[in-house]
Parts: structure tokens; C-alpha cells; sequence
């Protein structure tokens, strides 16, 4: 199946949403794009593409420099939801392994009192922010979560979720990352298109109809193959007559749960 094309896994998916459409229903899809600080070229273009397909996106900000230019950049586009990606994007994990900003061991406290200054730091370039926490590295543990609830972020969005106990913490998570990693690079589309039919079959199955499937980009990372297939995919999952659903994050908040 990994070796299906473009089209032949396009038609896998609108059978797939034929299903959907006979029990009456039609999934919501979310797109969070992470790693701003700055405007760029690739903003740009990024900021282009959620207007021209109407695509509405959570743009995940690392508040950890002035975001003036950065806010005035954004201000005129509607679709665009500021949501905050941790601190300042620094790996502390000492011991090794996954990265993290926070390590494992440090104090609960300590952790709120860092994500509130950012957290005000945020809301104080960009006006109203979704009060969203979307971590670097899409890593958490226990004392993040611990002091989030400190925090007016009581949202998370991972990647895939998390084997962590979010507690309390609504979690709005993506599922389809265009890229892979180490090295960054261009994902494929023919993978990423695979993978999102069996996120909507899995959900179709289980009927999880208001679950959404979260869309991951990072633009300062997309290389040609990547922004041509965005474009491409944008433009066939909004076009006129689609039953994918795009939904800005806020929206969406209600119809997430705990730990989701």
C-alpha cells in the first residue's frame, strides 16, 4: 500500500469519505504550523496558502524575542490563530534521550512561573492568543502538565498524543507531520496521504466523529517537494463540494477532550 500514487490514494480517501457522508457525518481537520519568531519569506508564503484555500492555521510562536514585526505581520489575516510553542525552544533534558525545555526534575513552580511569562509576553505583542500549548519537540511530562494547570494553557497540542496522564488538560494534538527528522526532510506524498485515510478510517471505526486530525508543518523547513504538495493538498481538500472540514483551533476546543 506504501507504494500507491498521489491519485490512487486520493481515491482511497474520497471512498473513505463516502463512508463518512452515509452515516452522516464528515471529519474536521486543524492545521498548527510551529516554529515562529520572525517574518520570513516562508511565512509568507505559509500566511499565502491558508488564504487562498480559505485553510484557517494555528501558528505555534516561540516568545522568547520581540514579536512586534512578527505581530504586525499576522495582524490582517483572520485565518491566523496565535498559540504558543513553549519558552524559548532550548533543550534542558540533561539526562539524555528526547529533548526537552524543562527537564523531568524541575520544580513545578519554577515551570508555571516561565510558561506565565512567556505566556504574557505573547498576548502582550499579539493581542488575543488561543490559550493553546503546543511544546517544543511535541515532548511533556508530568511537572509540565503539573504546572500548565497553573497557567491560563489549559489546552496541549502533541503530536500523536501522549502516554503522559494530560489530568485535566484538553488535548488537541496533530497526527499528520509533512516532514521527517533528523535530517528534516520532506515526508512524501504519497505517506502523508496514507496517513491521513487511516486516521479517518480509525476514526470512522471507532466513530470518533468530532475527534479532529491535526495537519503539522514547520515553514522554515519546507524545501520545494514540500510547499508544492501543501499547495496541492490545500487545494483538494477545500475545494468546493470536499467533505473535509477545516476548523480554526479555537473552534475546535469544545469538541476536544481530556488527554485526546
Amino acid at each position: 500500500m506504501d507504494r500507491l500514487s498521489e491519485p490512487a490514494l486520493w481515491a482511497m480517501i474520497e471512498i473513505e469519505l463516502a463512508a463518512w457522508k452515509r452515516a452522516g457525518q464528515a471529519p474536521w481537520m486543524w492545521w498548527r504550523d510551529d516554529d515562529a519568531r520572525v517574518p520570513t519569506r516562508a511565512l509568507d508564503r505559509l500566511l499565502a496558502l491558508s488564504a487562498e484555500h480559505q485553510a484557517p492555521v494555528a501558528l505555534a510562536i516561540i516568545p522568547d524575542v520581540d514579536l512586534t514585526a512578527l505581530a504586525a505581520r499576522i495582524s490582517g489575516y483572520a485565518l491566523v490563530t496565535p498559540i504558543q510553542h513553549g519558552c524559548d525552544h532550548l533543550d534542558r533534558n540533561r539526562g539524555g534521550g528526547v529533548s526537552s525545555e524543562f527537564g523531568a526534575d524541575a520544580p513545578v513552580a519554577e515551570i508555571a512561573a516561565t510558561i506565565n511569562a512567556a505566556w504574557l509576553r505573547l498576548t502582550a505583542a499579539v493581542g488575543q492568543a488561543a490559550p493553546i500549548y503546543a511544546p517544543p519537540w511535541n515532548v511533556i511530562t508530568p511537572n509540565v502538565v503539573a504546572a500548565l494547570a497553573q497557567t491560563p494553557l489549559h489546552t496541549v497540542s502533541l503530536y500523536g498524543g501522549s502516554a503522559i496522564d494530560l489530568g485535566p488538560l484538553i488535548g488537541l494534538n496533530t497526527h499528520i507531520d509533512i516532514m521527517r527528522w533528523r535530517p528534516g526532510r520532506f515526508r512524501g506524498g504519497p505517506e502523508i496521504l496514507l496517513r491521513l485515510w487511516r486516521q479517518l478510517r480509525a476514526r470512522r471505526k471507532r466513530r470518533a466523529w468530532s475527534e479532529p486530525v491535526g495537519l503539522l508543518t514547520h515553514h522554515k523547513n519546507l524545501d520545494p517537494e514540500a510547499w508544492a504538495f501543501l499547495g496541492r493538498f490545500l487545494e483538494r481538500a477545500g475545494r468546493p463540494g470536499s467533505s473535509l472540514r477545516w476548523r480554526a483551533a479555537t473552534a475546535l476546543l469544545p469538541a476536544a477532550a481530556p488527554g485526546s
